[in-house]
């Protein structure tokens, strides 16, 4: 059975990338309304997709083939749908019930070009909030705090980890950037976004749980990976808008972080920062226009 035959007009299409997330995917399907279509992008997770059998709902899946990325894998999601709207929700993030209503209400205030976000909730109920990229950082004590916060507001930054928008919107934006295998596809969508007067709005009145980390199965290997992959990501992001960093300087400074976790005997920061050491001298795709 496929994701459109749960309802006969599905008005909006969330879509998922999967890679080993069988412990999360099912509770993260489970909170998607009836009148919203599913897509799965498998990335050929290694541990399979022998969760298919215990979705509550019909979804359709996606089999890549390969690990493409997320940013690929989001995009083919995206081609794929058939509804006005998509939306782009990690597998260990769920939905509140009035999540997506509160979304579609949005939509009609702020126009079809707005990219929306539900409000991002860590488990222990703080919101998860970056309000602007890798170039533009906002520190934690100038962010508004809950009590400050009376309704939506606009920001610089897309989180990948949960948003809405037209189809037609997004891929008219190019969609993400392929190039980027993992880690700041979201940054640089923001900055595609901004360019082009898109408001990225936070709905206040819609919200999501992320647990953040959960989307595949965790181990040490995976810290040196991520992390290279961060670095490799930066890299490319700062190339593709002439904002490098000297890699000399952080180089050292790494190497200098290296040490002084293994001084300390803390194997999690030695690999954290090999990663990125590693990363720092990978060679990567010219970048695409922006």
């Amino acid at each position: 059975m496929s994701a459109t035959s749960l309802v006969a007009t599905p008005r909006l299409t969330v879509v998922f990338v999967t890679y080993n997330s069988g412990a999360v995917i099912a509770r993260a399907v489970a909170s998607v309304p009836d009148d919203c279509a599913v897509i799965i992008v498998d990335n050929a997770s290694p541990e399979g997709t022998p969760w298919r059998e215990s979705l509550s709902r019909p979804a359709d899946v996606v089999p890549m083939g390969r690990n493409a990325g997320f940013g690929t894998a989001c995009n083919a999601g995206a081609r794929q749908a058939q509804t006005p709207y998509v939306m782009f929700l990690n597998p260990d993030a769920v939905l509140a019930g009035d999540a997506v209503d509160a979304l579609f209400a949005a939509a009609r205030a702020y126009g079809d070009d707005a990219i929306l976000m539900p409000a991002i909730m860590g488990e222990d109920g703080r919101r998860m909030r970056k309000e602007g990229t890798i170039f533009d950082k906002v520190p934690r004590r100038a962010r508004l705090n809950a009590q400050e916060i009376a309704g939506d507001y606009c920001t610089g930054f897309v989180h990948g980890a949960a948003f809405m928008v037209k189809r037609d919107a997004f891929l008219a934006l190019g969609g993400f950037d392929e190039a980027i295998f993992l880690y700041h596809e979201d940054d640089d969508l923001s900055l595609r976004a901004r360019a082009r007067n898109m408001p990225i709005v936070v709905v206040t009145g819609a919200r999501a749980v992320h647990a953040g980390g959960g989307s595949s199965t965790p181990s040490f290997a995976q810290t040196f990976a991520i992390n290279r992959f961060k670095q490799q990501s930066e890299r490319y992001v700062r190339d593709k808008y002439r904002r490098e960093r000297s890699r000399t300087a952080t180089a050292l400074k790494l190497l200098a972080g290296c040490l002084l976790a293994g001084l300390l005997l803390d194997p999690h920061r030695v690999a954290v920062r090999a990663g990125k050491l590693r990363g720092l001298f990978d060679a990567l795709p010219a970048p695409t226009g922006r």
